[in-house]
C-alpha cells in the first residue's frame, strides 16, 4: 500500500541569509590553548575510512583526494580494525614487503601494512577536558606518533593530527625532534 504524500509548504527565500556551517578550528593556536581547538571531532567531520582489502595505491589516492594523511581501516560493520598512514605507504615497508613476498607493488593491500587495532594507543575524551595543546604535543612526542585516536563511551570519537596541530601552531611539532624511520620521512624532513 502506497501512502499519499502531500507537498510541504514553501516560503520565499529571504535576502542575506547566512549559510549554516560547522565551527572552523582557529587558524592560530598556542600550546596553552584548549586541546579541543586542534581536535578533529567525528561528530562534526566525517572520518575518511578504507577497508583492509584495498590496495595501498588506492589508499594513497583516497588520501590525496580527501586531503588527509591517515585512513581509519574498518571492517564490514564499519568498526575500526587499524590505521594506515601516508608515511607507511610511502616509506620503506612496501619495498621490503614486495621483495620478501615476491609481490608487485600494486598487489600490496592495506592489511599488509596497517597498524593493527591491538597496537593502537588511544586517549579518552573524558580525560581531555582540561588538556592543552601542549599536552597533546607531548603525548605525540612520547609515543612517536603523528596521529592520536580519541574514544568516547565505546566509540571512536575523533583524532589529533600532528600536521593539523603544526599548521595551527605555525610551526612543525614533530619532525624537528622525532627520528625519521624511513627514507620518505627523511626526504620530507629535508624538503
Amino acid at each position: 500500500m502506497q501512502t499519499a504524500y502531500t507537498p510541504r509548504d514553501c516560503i520565499p527565500l529571504q535576502s542575506n541569509l547566512p549559510i549554516e556551517r560547522p565551527e572552523q578550528p582557529p587558524e592560530l593556536v598556542h600550546f596553552h590553548d584548549s586541546a579541543m581547538q586542534v581536535f578533529t571531532d567525528f561528530s562534526r567531520v566525517y572520518p575518511v575510512t578504507i577497508t583492509a582489502d584495498r590496495t595501498i595505491d588506492y589508499a594513497l589516492h583516497k588520501m590525496k583526494n580527501s586531503g588527509v594523511r591517515l585512513l581509519l581501516v574498518v571492517d564490514k560493520k564499519h568498526r575500526m580494525i587499524g590505521l594506515i598512514s601516508a608515511y607507511q605507504i610511502m616509506g620503506d615497508d612496501p619495498v621490503r614487503l614486495a621483495e620478501d613476498k615476491q609481490l608487485d607493488h600494486s598487489q600490496i593491500t592495506v592489511a599488509m601494512l596497517m597498524q593493527p587495532q591491538s597496537d593502537i594507543k588511544v586517549l579518552e575524551l573524558s580525560h581531555l577536558r582540561d588538556a592543552r595543546v601542549g599536552h597533546i604535543v607531548a603525548t605525540l612526542h612520547q609515543l612517536e606518533q603523528k596521529h592520536m585516536v580519541v574514544v568516547d563511551q565505546g566509540n571512536i570519537r575523533g583524532l589529533f593530527s600532528a600536521n593539523q596541530i603544526s599548521r595551527q601552531l605555525g610551526r612543525k611539532i614533530l619532525q624537528e625532534e622525532m627520528p625519521a624511520h624511513s627514507l620518505a620521512e627523511m626526504v620530507q624532513t629535508i624538503g
